[in-house]
């Protein structure tokens, strides 16, 4: 009787046992939400890792479309949640999240890249059905794959507007009002949740007169509770009357059944780029110490406070060539005094003050010319403290 080798029944016995293990791992059932899967095409286990087909009918049952470009060997993905792609032997993988709006996708590495056999592209299981928002867990007593689709994930397009509605001042909610109002003196954007509500308040901080607002240009959802706005500071016309009193110009909304935990944004001043500056020489306005007949201040009564003396026009003429021109608004009023320079030609500049301890408003007519002046906004520190305090430095 011929004998076999012991090394040979060895061999025979481990390449058995490894091939009953490889086959014993291959059968378990896929459970999608509880029921049993059939795979169109069977599924393959490849260093610990359940391979599966792009046509295997899964991901059609998850909501999503899967496609294969044979030229550039490229796989993708595509569902309300998310698009990720994938190249054959690479391992390296990109999911797009639709909820991200920066647009960057998430760089996954593989541990076994999508490959070709018998025609059939296969793929990562886990990978692909975790990277469209479901979740996979092993059950290994009972040898199943469970997938459980997540329902809770909300998709938010790019740049999408969030519905809002504005808060009038007399429907703010009285548990509300003490924390609107500590807010508002100080420019900024702040949120607070009430409920099923989210209230957000858009703050200019404090301004000096009246005629300020804000003007919100967007209001964004940029992923699941998060919200971006763009405001800006609107400032009054030169033009325009405005209230001398201290403002605190704000807006408030309200986003309901929303819930929101954190809010972002910009505020601009929306205040007009000023020109570089120019001083009376070039506007035309400039005067010498040889045309001048007389300086005098008069208080808002018309009333005479002084004449000054030709040993003070130096510093005066030398302060009104030297100021500077502002083109930004003013206040339209008058206080303190108002200092009056006569000059030979019959023109007479009248400068007067709105409070402002640097700027004044100098109108300069002639008395040939029936009512015909020129009026400049003025930057001059020296004659302002006169115009305030009668006082010459």
């Amino acid at each position: 009787m011929r004998k076999t080798p012991l090394f040979l029944i060895i061999v025979l016995l481990v390449s058995s046992f490894f091939c009953q293990a490889s086959f014993a791992e291959n059968e378990f059932n896929i459970m999608l939400d509880g029921e049993k899967l059939e795979l169109a095409v069977p599924h393959t286990f490849i260093n610990w890792r359940t391979m599966i087909t792009i046509d295997s009918g899964l991901f059609e049952k998850l909501g999503a479309k899967a496609g294969y470009d044979e030229n550039e060997e490229k796989i993708s993905i595509d569902s309300d949640y998310s698009t990720i792609e994938m190249t054959v032997n690479e391992p390296a993988a990109y999911i797009y999240r639709k909820f991200d709006f920066t647009g960057i996708p998430e760089t996954i590495e593989m541990d076994v890249a999508p490959f070709i056999e018998n025609g059939n592209v296969y793929i990562p299981l886990r990978f692909a059905v975790e990277g469209l928002g479901a979740q996979v867990d092993w059950d290994g007593i009972n040898k199943k794959v469970l997938i459980t689709t997540n329902t809770d994930w909300e998709i938010i397009p790019v740049e999408a507007p969030a519905e809002y509605k504005e808060v009038n001042y007399e429907d703010i909610p009285d548990d509300l009002a003490d924390w609107v109002n500590t807010n508002r003196s100080s420019q900024g954007i702040r949120f607070k949740n009430l409920g099923d509500k989210t209230y957000i308040q858009i703050s200019a901080g404090e301004k000096p007169t009246g005629g300020f607002s804000i003007e919100l240009e967007s209001v964004t959802k940029v992923a699941p509770g998060s919200i971006y706005l763009t405001a800006q500071v609107i400032s009054p016309p030169p033009d325009m009357m405005v209230t001398q009193v201290l403002t605190y110009p704000y807006i408030l909304i309200v986003i309901e059944d929303e819930e929101i935990s954190t809010v972002d944004g910009i505020i601009s001043d929306g205040i007009p780029d000023i020109p570089e500056e120019e001083n009376v020489s070039p506007a035309g306005a400039a005067i010498s110490l040889e045309d001048i007949t007389d300086i005098t201040l008069y208080n808002l009564m018309g009333e005479k406070v002084r004449t000054y003396s030709p040993e003070d026009y130096p510093i005066i003429v030398e302060a009104f060539n030297n100021a500077r021109i502002d083109d930004s608004f003013y206040i339209m009023m008058i206080t303190g005094n108002k200092l009056v320079i006569g000059l030979t030609d019959g023109v007479i500049i009248e400068m007067t003050s709105y409070g402002s301890e640097t700027n004044i408003v100098a109108a300069i007519s002639s008395q040939e010319a029936d009512g015909e002046f020129k009026s400049l906004h003025l930057i001059c520190p020296e004659i302002a403290k006169i115009l305030l305090e009668g006082v010459i430095e």
